[in-house]
């Protein structure tokens, strides 16, 4: 609970900002991945045509319409945005100054993009492996059963399954960002050692996302019964993505300043900086008087 707590009263109080910031490539990346398109093909469960495996992944992820480019262009501003929360969460955190300024940002894309870059294509290879098993048990499920409640059912299980793994994955490496920046360590050891710190935190972390992106789950499946029309549904997954990806952030330094014991500064609402200027006025004050 201590890291469910911690990482709600953060995101509450900045959230807001950081989601802003996300917005608009979450949205653009919507139009190339849905981390839906499982949960919504759950309501074609009466009129399944699954052909093929291929067929059925079709189906699944597939728009209505060509705005694939887009989506890469959203992708790759996705990882522009994760390396600025990296800066801004940890910035703020460390000396107590909480900014998205432009002025900054290029430092934090040069000192964090690679990062970025590595961690957001291993989610995304998580994701995608993560999919490709849950169309393969709904086409095994519509083999063997065909369409109607049975498999429903089954697919409802199944998808609940996969994205607890998924879940669980992305829970576990959660960490490995953070070390990779902040402590030296090259990437398999920074990996290895942010595996280990997660021991005991798995299921705090895995509550903490939970909260998250069950609101967001609840309002999928609403809005997949309610109708099959591709914009609703492009619009939800990409205020989800915006949503989660600043909470994932978040979560991740709350986890990181915990494992390594560093004081977080953010809690004194008065940042480093501030301190110096005023520790600084007083130094003048006092020539002054002497003066």
């Amino acid at each position: 609970m201590k890291c469910l707590k911690a990482t709600l009263s953060y995101f509450f109080d900045k959230g807001a900002q950081m989601v802003l910031l996300s917005v608009v490539p979450a949205l653009m990346t919507a139009l190339l991945l849905s981390p839906s398109a499982g949960l919504y093909y759950l309501a074609c469960y009466k009129d399944l045509h699954a052909d093929s495996f291929a067929s059925l992944y079709e189906q699944m992820h597939f728009l209505p319409y060509d705005f694939y480019w887009v989506g890469i262009i959203g992708l790759v501003l996705c990882f522009v945005v994760l390396a600025l929360l990296f800066g801004i969460v940890d910035r703020h955190m460390r000396v107590g100054e909480f900014t998205i300024s432009f002025r900054r940002a290029k430092t934090r894309i040069n000192y964090n993009i690679l990062t970025a870059l590595k961690f957001g294509l291993t989610a995304g290879v998580v994701f995608e492996l993560g999919d490709l098993l849950l169309t393969l048990l709904y086409y095994g499920w519509a083999s063997a059963l065909g369409p109607g409640e049975g498999w429903l059912v089954l697919s409802l299980i199944s998808w609940i399954a996969v994205c607890a793994l998924v879940l669980f994955v992305m829970c576990a490496v959660v960490l490995w960002p953070p070390f990779m920046l902040h402590t030296g360590l090259r990437n398999m050891d920074a990996f290895r050692m942010g595996w280990s710190q997660m021991s005991g935190k798995l299921a705090s972390a895995m509550l903490t996302m939970l909260v998250c992106i069950l609101p967001f789950a609840a309002a999928m499946a609403v809005t997949g019964a309610v109708t099959a029309d591709p914009v609703p549904r492009v619009v939800l997954d990409g205020v989800a993505i915006a949503v989660c990806i600043p909470y994932y952030v978040s979560m991740m330094y709350v986890l990181f300043y915990d494992v390594t014991g560093t004081e977080r500064m953010d809690l004194n609402r008065t940042d480093l900086w501030s301190k110096k200027v005023v520790r600084k006025d007083k130094r003048s004050l006092k020539d002054t008087n002497k003066g």
